[in-house]
């Protein structure tokens, strides 16, 4: 698990980056090149098929046309 998120957040609230990477065992050369770091193949990769996924359950939850379901017609898709 990688700490970098943590110490962005630290970042965004106003701590000092400084101390949260000493505290993680961090270096802050470590921490600031993986902020300016292009994603990898395998995180682009991630997004595409999240994106992917999220349009497949916006499909299939509101059909096609993005009408609603009403509630028993919800609970009649789940049971098939």
């Amino acid at each position: 698990m990688t700490v970098h998120p943590f110490i962005e957040a630290e970042k965004r609230a106003g701590h000092s980056v400084k101390r949260a990477c000493e505290l993680l065992k961090v270096s802050r050369t470590a921490f600031y090149a993986r902020r300016a770091a292009r994603p990898g193949s395998r995180a682009v990769r991630d997004a595409g098929l999240a994106e992917q996924i999220a349009a497949h359950l916006r499909g299939h939850l509101y059909g096609r046309d993005r009408s609603t379901m009403g509630s028993t017609q919800k609970q009649t898709s789940r049971q098939d």
